[in-house]
């Protein structure tokens, strides 16, 4: 494959001369040298009903305390950043809305919204969003990306939740590439990339999965 160009543009910039990454999993791999997004092109993605098939046999219960655990490395971070009562939105919730309670109980309300689960798109402006583990599933990021920036008001937070990628891990049968649902792949220069092209500013990043940014 050496640094041969594939003809696949990236979903997420939109260059056009994307790279050959590996072939894992009985899927192709992509990676963008602009953003450095790794991508599944779309001969691999899944169907919806497989998609949903695979969701609904998540366990994220409410009184899961591993689950919740997770959640509160975006939801503390999160919330010590807000005004009390500031407003938000769970985008790509699932079936249980764990993260809309979490935030709750500490005064903050937000609604859920998921395409397969809660798919009432939501029609207001949102002093802060939160997207945990969801980044990963998305086909196309930049359309995405554009909906949030929509749905944030002026100076709101945007919380993401989704596992950075190394060259070792990803090539060593990293778990997060063996979801056949997970189609894109981040990095730390990924986030840069995204606050540069949304306006979007970055206030605080774990260096592994948790990125905030303020929209400008």
């Amino acid at each position: 494959m050496g640094n041969a160009h594939h003809s696949t543009p990236c979903p997420l910039c939109f260059l056009g001369e994307t790279e050959p990454f590996g072939d894992y999993d009985a899927r192709t791999y992509l990676h963008c040298p602009r953003c450095r997004l790794i991508f599944v092109p779309e001969p691999f993605w899944p169907t919806l009903e497989e998609e949903r098939a695979r969701y609904d046999s998540h366990q994220n219960a409410p009184g899961d305390i591993g689950y919740t655990s997770f959640l509160e490395k975006l939801a503390a971070p999160m919330a010590g950043r807000l005004p009390p009562g500031a407003r938000g939105l769970d985008y790509g919730c699932g079936p249980q809305p764990v993260l809309c309670r979490l935030m709750a109980s500490r005064g903050l309300p937000a609604q859920p919204y998921d395409p397969c689960y809660f798919p009432e798109m939501p029609g207001s402006s949102f002093d802060f969003i939160t997207s945990t583990e969801t980044f990963e599933h998305f086909r196309r990021p930049a359309e995405e990306l554009r909906r949030l920036h929509t749905l944030l008001r002026p100076g709101g937070l945007l919380g993401l939740m989704t596992a950075f990628w190394e060259e070792a891990t990803f090539r060593n049968n990293w778990h997060y590439r063996r979801d056949f649902t997970h189609l894109c792949f981040y990095r730390r220069e990924t986030m840069d990339w995204i606050g540069e092209a949304f306006g979007l500013d970055i206030i605080w990043c774990d260096g592994e999965r948790v990125t905030i940014f303020r929209r400008s």
